[in-house]
């Protein structure tokens, strides 16, 4: 007679736990988030975790527990988009110019046309943008400050979901995600209004978190 087999049916909710509760997606086995809504899973808590990314001037006492975070919404990522935005650009202008006056001067004894010259200056004008604004957002988002200088100036600040500093190589792949949002028909960007952590679709793929901190006053003295 053959030897009779034990089966185990997977605990209930086991199961359910691979669904996601709000959009009802197959979550990955390991995954702490939906890849589709951004939803924390069942199991994930992030009161628990200690959150380095958080001040400690946010805490009730110095014996409190570790504050949960508050995720930024749409506009306040908006604005500070709009301020880092302008910054990037003023900032390519200024230095476009300044190659466009070279570039005609060289031109003025070498034979080379004004046309020329300004079509070599829009170029490298998309150029420095594009460099300089991964540049940008790849250290100041690695930094200590964990914060370009719009989000610093509403009170932002980008972590992991453990709330740590983003590398160098995750603030990059975080920016060149940036174009899968856009080309959504911005649709990427504005998932950060209805997703349960605030994230946008850049914001998922490392599931980083832009998070609110107090808000810095810069000062021409330093004061």
């Amino acid at each position: 007679m053959p030897a009779s087999r034990l089966v185990v049916s997977p605990p209930m909710e086991t199961v359910a736990d691979r669904v996601c509760p709000s959009c009802g997606n197959t979550c990955m086995p390991d995954g702490r988030f939906c890849l589709f809504c951004g939803d924390l899973l069942p199991e994930s808590d992030l009161r628990a975790l200690a959150w380095p990314g958080i001040p400690a001037t946010m805490t009730d006492s110095a014996n409190a527990a570790p504050a949960s975070p508050e995720f930024a919404g749409f506009w306040l990522r908006f604005w500070a988009a709009v301020i880092d935005v302008a910054l990037e650009c003023v900032i390519a202008l200024v230095l476009t110019v300044l190659l466009n006056y070279g570039l005609r001067w060289f031109g003025a004894r070498h034979g080379v046309t004004p046309a020329t010259s300004a079509f070599f200056s829009g170029m490298a004008f998309i150029l420095i943008l594009a460099i300089g604004a991964w540049l940008y957002a790849a250290f100041m988002e690695s930094s200590s400050w964990g914060a370009t200088i719009g989000k610093r100036l509403v009170g932002l600040r980008v972590v992991t979901s453990l709330g740590e500093r983003l590398t160098f190589e995750q603030a990059t792949i975080r920016h060149l995600m940036k174009f899968l949002s856009l080309f959504t028909a911005t649709v990427g960007f504005m998932m950060a209004g209805w997703t349960k952590r605030r994230q946008a679709l850049h914001d998922l793929p490392l599931d980083c978190l832009v998070i609110r901190v107090p808000r810095v006053s810069f000062s021409l003295f330093g004061h």
